[in-house]
């Protein structure tokens, strides 16, 4: 009876996440420009506080729970979190403009000011790339999350379809290929940084099926999971300019991108991925049980080579001072312009945005979003940089929650999914209020949030290789 009833609940929670068609483009952009002004805060208020011993506390209440409360219970009210947190982004400046006065400074020497060789605004990039997958995860099994945030069933924009494209993207903008190390070394690191997500994406297909887990087969099949994508991109990227050398991938991205948009939309790839070999949805062999993970592979393949670009841009230009800088936020303003055109265009003309196919109109959008968090944050880094100008103090190195994420990314990613795995065996999600799911949200971002800095605090690391 038991084993029924368990049967029975595990259809409830697939049915749960399934069959969604997403939410405009526009109300995910307004969610992670929230994120964006999550960083402004910390950034205006954080001078001063980060040697108390309750630091921590301050970065999770600024850096992670405005976002978790914008995708659960003020979901509705996104932009009156966006001005709280602005408002008191005000505040935080007045206050410290009123204890700091200095004499006025000319923009010029403000332009030459040394811009450092971290780059805060690629971090804080990566390091959201994590913390939204790791708050989405675990809240979408929750009444509290909202169905429209769910991954589209097919077509669509769903908040959490954004989760593999902004993984993908943070690893290619910082890959060693973005770096131009050498062909050899590239393959080596690509090879060995890709044995841990393999393992893992072996142990989350051993541990579901052991305990009967519940899974959302369209995602990326019956086998293939999240791990096994990226893993396939990074080694496929990996041999590929191991062999075209150290060239602009531009041009192959596109080629390969429209390519296989060709063959979805004229050539009946779209209907197979869908609809199987059988034309009704069946799974048959390997191959046909995970087309969706295997075949849209090589859409994230082109998004990888175009982050890739972007991370050569970013990293092998000379910008030493803060003048450096900022031609390039204009290069990030207008390239964005052009992808939500180039996004609204294919939409339109070619095929709606599918992150179950990975398609053009998902690697723009992908590509758009990504620029567009860019843009947010090397504004923010800039703003922070003319901020210690003018009060004459001295940026210094901080244990950032961000910064600890960054840290330990493999490690922070793993915990979240055992953190997960652990409460919905234990929970039964379904039938918990919103107070009670927001106590149990907000605990798990907490434990994985304190984890994690202490493991940065104490430099400790995880690494399989």
């Amino acid at each position: 009876m038991g084993d029924i009833n368990y049967t029975s609940y595990k259809e409830l929670k697939e049915q749960f996440v399934s069959g969604h068609q997403g939410s405009p483009a526009a109300e995910i952009t307004l969610i992670y420009l929230g994120i964006a002004c999550c960083v402004f805060l910390h950034n205006a208020g954080g001078i001063g506080y980060r040697k108390q011993w309750f630091h921590w506390l301050g970065d999770f209440l600024v850096l992670v729970l405005p976002g978790l409360s914008s995708v659960t219970f003020l979901s509705e009210s996104k932009a009156i979190v966006i001005v709280t947190l602005l408002s008191l982004a005000a505040i935080s400046l007045t206050i410290s403009h009123q204890f700091n006065r200095t004499a006025p400074k000319s923009s010029s020497s403000f332009l030459r000011q040394e811009f450092g060789n971290k780059l805060e605004f690629v971090s804080n990039f990566r390091a959201y790339a994590l913390i939204c997958t790791a708050i989405c995860i675990l809240a979408v099994d929750f009444n509290v999350f909202p169905r429209r945030f769910c991954k589209a069933e097919t077509f669509g924009t769903g908040l959490m379809d954004t989760g593999v494209g902004l993984f993908i993207v943070a690893n290619g903008i910082v890959s060693p290929e973005s770096r131009n190390k050498e062909k050899v070394s590239i393959l080596k690191s690509s090879l060995l940084s890709s044995l841990p997500l393999i393992v893992l994406g072996l142990g989350r297909v051993l541990s579901t099926k052991g305990v009967n887990y519940q899974e959302h087969v369209t995602e990326y099949g019956v086998q293939w999971n999240f791990f096994f994508t990226v893993s396939a991109v990074k080694i496929c990227s990996s041999l590929l300019l191991t062999i075209l050398g150290n060239i602009n991938l531009t041009g192959p991205a596109i080629i390969l991108i429209l390519s296989y948009q060709l063959f979805l939309t004229k050539l009946g790839l779209s209907e197979y991925l869908v609809l199987g070999l059988d034309g009704q949805g069946g799974r048959v062999g390997f191959f046909d049980s995970n087309r969706e993970g295997i075949v849209s592979c090589l859409g994230y393949l082109s998004l990888y080579f175009l982050a890739v670009e972007l991370g050569k841009h970013i990293f092998n230009k000379e910008r030493k001072t803060v003048g450096d800088w900022v031609p390039f936020l204009g290069v990030l303003g207008l390239l964005q312009a052009v992808l939500w055109c180039a996004m609204m265009w294919s939409e339109s003309h070619v095929q709606q945005v599918s992150r179950r196919f990975a398609n053009l109109s998902y690697i723009v959008w992908i590509l758009a979003l990504s620029v567009f968090l860019l843009f947010l944050l090397l504004l923010i880094n800039l703003f922070s940089h003319f901020q210690s100008f003018i009060f004459a103090k001295k940026k210094e190195e901080d244990v950032c929650l961000l910064s600890a994420v960054n840290y330990n990314g493999l490690l922070y990613f793993l915990l979240a999914n055992v953190l997960t795995g652990l409460v919905n065996l234990s929970i039964d999600t379904l039938q918990l209020s919103t107070a009670q799911s927001m106590t149990i949200l907000i605990s798990y971002m907490g434990i994985l949030s304190f984890v994690t800095l202490m493991l940065y605090k104490w430099k400790i690391r995880l690494k399989f290789w």
